[in-house]
């Protein structure tokens, strides 16, 4: 069947073609990430915070508890989130061939070090080599096509991409990672205030969109990696958003300024359910209904969680589930609190900016949230 070409279709850059095929992977790596770092946060909360020591002092895994064989199992997800970033990275720009040569540059990248950057870079690379020997297969004879998906590209493509990764591209990068990991590991006090703060604001830009999505990535690739505080600085500066809209409403309804309009008032406790599920579209409407007033407060109360929760070094082995990985957390209170902390502030600062509504006819005016709701 021919295939059908739009007249007006854009083709996409290079750029933008590898930047989505990295978000591709990143949303097959995420269910590994939350799968492996809810067992682990399991594990945790029945044999204690320190249960991989523990586990190192054991004679063999026949005598594990059922928290370390909860934990080994945990600790086996993760150990393929990078593998699995590079294949399905390559397999965005280069379909189904693309997976193998992936796959192994992401194995190669967590052997010498180079982690989820390593993969993310190596898939790339396996996409595009894949993508070439493709292109070589149209000018070969019938007779030899054939062979190439069985055995050129999987074996080729799978060797020069690895080689690649192992002697030159991942060299640096492993340099890179290993400095990074050195740094974060042993990141608290001011430093970590300011790391943690800085992810907080990222994620209180645009709520969901590719500022928050780049951001997301680093802390979700960090924690694949074992570096379990950006997660937490992610998750309380970006949870905080939704609340803190609420809480604006909240103080509007006490204090009768009307500066919400009913409709959006009416979705009040729709948005505490949606920030206790970390879902920040929430505020989307009110973001694009009066920007600058509802930003800046978001930003404000993303530097202040996140700001707190790398103070503290609080750690989470999820990278998402809202208040249903809480108690999985080195510190469940500490979160709590440092949520709330921002959220607060968001609220009122968010409730003092807003204008009023002008009049009681105009109680409906939000017309975002009219086309969503109506």
């Amino acid at each position: 069947m021919a295939e059908i070409q739009r007249k007006n279709a854009k083709k996409k850059s290079a750029g933008r073609q590898a930047w989505d095929a990295v978000l591709t992977g990143i949303s097959y790596m995420i269910p590994f990430i939350v799968g492996g770092g809810v067992l682990w946060g399991i594990a945790k909360a029945m044999g204690g915070y320190n249960i991989a020591a523990d586990m190192k002092a054991v004679g063999g895994y026949t005598e594990y508890t059922l928290a370390m064989v909860i934990y080994a199992i945990g600790s086996a997800i993760f150990d393929v989130c990078v593998p699995v970033i590079g294949a399905y990275t390559a397999y965005a720009l280069a379909d189904k061939p693309g997976l193998a040569p992936g796959f192994a540059v992401g194995v190669i990248s967590n052997t010498i070090k180079a982690g989820f950057l390593g993969a993310v870079v190596g898939g790339i690379i396996a996409g595009y080599i894949v993508n070439f020997l493709k292109d070589c297969s149209k000018k070969v004879p019938s007779s030899v096509q054939s062979v190439f998906p069985i055995l050129i590209i999987p074996v080729v493509g799978t060797a020069v991409t690895s080689l690649l990764m192992w002697y030159v591209i991942g060299v640096p990068i492993g340099w890179f990672m290993t400095a990074i990991t050195s740094l974060l590991t042993n990141l608290q006090g001011v430093g970590g205030a300011v790391f943690g703060a800085a992810i907080g604001i990222g994620m209180s830009t645009d709520q969901g969109g590719p500022i928050s999505k780049a951001v997301a990535l680093v802390a979700n690739g960090l924690n694949a990696d074992g570096i379990l505080g950006p997660a937490a600085c992610k998750m309380c500066g970006g949870m905080q958003n939704p609340l803190g809209v609420c809480f604006a409403q909240i103080i509007d309804r006490f204090t009768g300024k009307k500066k919400f309009t009913e409709k959006e008032r009416s979705t009040t406790v729709s948005g505490l359910v949606l920030a206790c599920c970390y879902i920040q579209e929430y505020v989307i409407p009110f973001l694009v209904q009066d920007t600058w007033r509802c930003i800046i407060p978001c930003m404000i109360g993303g530097a202040i969680s996140g700001g707190l929760c790398g103070y503290f070094a609080l750690e989470s082995a999820a990278v998402h589930g809202g208040v249903f990985v809480i108690p999985m957390m080195s510190n469940p209170l500490q979160f709590v609190l440092f949520w709330f902390a921002g959220a607060a502030v968001n609220g009122i600062l968010y409730f003092l900016l807003r204008k009023p509504v002008a009049a009681e006819g105009d109680m409906a005016g939000n017309g975002v949230l009219d086309q969503l709701l109506g």
